[in-house]
């Protein structure tokens, strides 16, 4: 039998030669895991003679040593990677539901269909692939409750984006030099910018502008960027004060105390976090205003059919 063979003719292999080919791909295995282990143990120890310059009897011993690290390593770096994949998938789905005018619709049917019923794996499966769910029959929910659920989902976003985009906006003019003279009758101006990032992405998708989806795309590579440089900062220990940080602990003499921007910033916050919501309830409206003259239309055709 071959050493190699097409998926069709492993199908169609005769339980011997099955047998004959897994006992084949075992022993490839093992040849390739053991080789990998040698070539790590080899590294290490001329890693110890080069780099700490043992002698050739301590660096072997030290081995196990150099393997602690690596292990010990390789945990920082897989909890940064997951880091990495949680806020690009956190902000990727973020945009997706921005553009995607059903979408009000698509989680509330994700919700109860899957997650309700903890079918946690299909929920989420469906939930990482959102742009390809098909479009529902109505961009309006089932249920008052489901309504509320999403609309408060979307406030949450909302606030999300006024507190991440803030600390970009802050970074961004940080990094250009440039000095935020705040106070409390300017301190909407940032989160204000902050929500219209993402709520611009919203008004191309009502208007069903071509390249909404292009413009939504540029989001998470921006704050994904941004949001990795200020971990970076602060795990550096670097000069930098944070956006929240800062405005908290700020104070003008005669003008206003420390916590004053803080408290502002959040006041303003709780409104401007509603306005994307408010598009919503303006977007709903629009489409039952639509809804209702369609109706309209196709009751006059029908009574205009009767009547001949």
């Amino acid at each position: 039998m071959s050493s190699e063979q097409s998926p069709e003719a492993v199908t169609e292999a005769s339980p011997a030669e099955l047998r004959e080919l897994r006992e084949l791909r075992l022993k490839r295995a093992s040849a390739t895991l053991m080789t990998s282990l040698g070539i790590t143990i080899v590294w290490l120890y001329f890693y110890n003679l080069v780099v700490h310059k043992m002698n050739p009897v301590l660096a072997f011993f030290k081995i196990l040593d150099g393997i602690n690290d690596l292990v010990l390593g390789m945990g920082s770096v897989v909890a940064i990677g997951l880091g990495i994949v949680v806020i690009f998938t956190l902000t990727t789905l973020f945009t997706q539901t921005i553009t995607n005018l059903y979408s009000v619709r698509l989680l509330e049917d994700l919700i109860r269909d899957h997650l309700v019923r903890r079918e946690y794996k299909v929920f989420f499966s469906k939930l990482l692939r959102f742009n390809d769910l098909p479009e529902p029959d109505s961009p309006f929910p089932r249920h008052v409750s489901s309504a509320i659920l999403v609309l408060s989902y979307h406030y949450v976003i909302a606030w999300f984006y006024v507190v991440v985009f803030s600390e970009c906006l802050y970074f961004a003019a940080w990094s250009a030099g440039v000095y935020l003279d705040l106070f409390p009758e300017s301190m909407n101006t940032i989160p204000l910018f902050a929500v219209a990032v993402p709520f611009t992405a919203r008004l191309m998708a009502y208007f069903k502008y071509p390249y909404a989806d292009d413009y939504a795309a540029f989001i998470p590579g921006i704050l994904f960027v941004v949001v990795l440089l200020l971990a970076f900062v602060a795990a550096m220990s670097g000069p930098f004060q944070f956006f929240i940080v800062d405005v908290a602990g700020r104070s003008e003499v005669g003008f206003f105390e420390q916590g004053a921007l803080l408290w502002k910033f959040l006041q303003d916050g709780l409104m401007i976090a509603f306005y994307p919501v408010f598009g919503e309830v303006i977007f709903f409206y629009l489409q039952y205003q639509k809804l209702k003259k369609d109706e309209e239309i196709e009751e006059s055709d029908r009574l205009h059919s009767a009547g001949e």
